[in-house]
């Protein structure tokens, strides 16, 4: 399997791992199990924003990392 591959099946693995993560948390806030300081709007507005974040990071940095491995395997095939 080609590095290229690989990073994009990890990279989608995490994200899907982080938006797990926001739903728990989510899931959790909505059931009373979490207590916010602030109002339960607040919270799920924090918690959705900082996922997303963190998501639209990770996502840019794996779409640079695979265009690098994609120039560096076609450079590898050629020479």
């Amino acid at each position: 399997m080609k590095p290229s591959t690989r990073v994009i099946i990890a990279g989608v693995f995490i994200e899907v791992l982080l938006a797990a993560i926001a739903a728990y948390l989510l899931q959790l806030l909505s059931d009373g199990t979490l207590k916010p300081v602030g109002t339960a709007a607040e919270t799920a507005s924090t918690i959705t924003t900082t996922i997303g974040a963190a998501m639209g990071t990770l996502g840019g940095i794996i779409l640079v990392v695979y265009f690098v491995l994609r120039r560096h395997e076609k450079r590898n095939a050629l020479g």
